[in-house]
């Protein structure tokens, strides 16, 4: 009888999108190794903040993913917590997935990866829920 190597169905689907992921990944931290002030600081304008003066969800993503590449994490999630959620919740799936392929005793094979990315999902809504909340009813900001 085969023995299921993780007890969410979906980890394997999500460990290859986890490469992919990761392939993409490295081009845009080179890009933002050379290019992150400009595109953090002026390369890019939301086109909603833009025309209807309300942020998106995904408003203040490029300067989180230039300052968590830099290291700067408290401002990274300051931008958007989104982007370091990200990046911190897949190096650890990555991770523990390698670990559990790999060793079979080492790592979780009860990682909660699906359950990850409905959180993450939620801290998106979240965080742009009370951004415009806070813009709106106070012209509060942290972009």
């Amino acid at each position: 009888m085969n023995k299921r190597e993780f007890n969410d169905d979906l980890t394997d689907i999500w460990f290859k999108i986890g490469i992919v992921f990761g392939a993409v990944s490295v081009i845009f931290v080179a890009a933002f190794v050379f290019f992150g002030d400009y595109l953090a600081h002026g390369g890019l304008e939301c086109a909603v903040f833009k025309y209807l003066h309300i942020y998106c969800p995904g408003c203040g993503g490029t300067r989180s993913f230039n300052h968590f590449i830099h290291g700067n994490i408290i401002q990274s999630i300051l931008c958007n917590p989104f982007v370091p959620y990200t990046y911190i919740t897949y190096i650890v799936f990555m991770i523990n997935t390698i670990l559990v392929k790999t060793t079979k005793k080492i790592g979780f094979s009860s990682f909660p990866v699906t359950i990850l990315i409905y959180a993450g999902i939620g801290i998106l809504f979240l965080q742009w829920i009370i951004r415009n909340v806070l813009w709106l009813a106070f012209k509060i900001t942290c972009l």
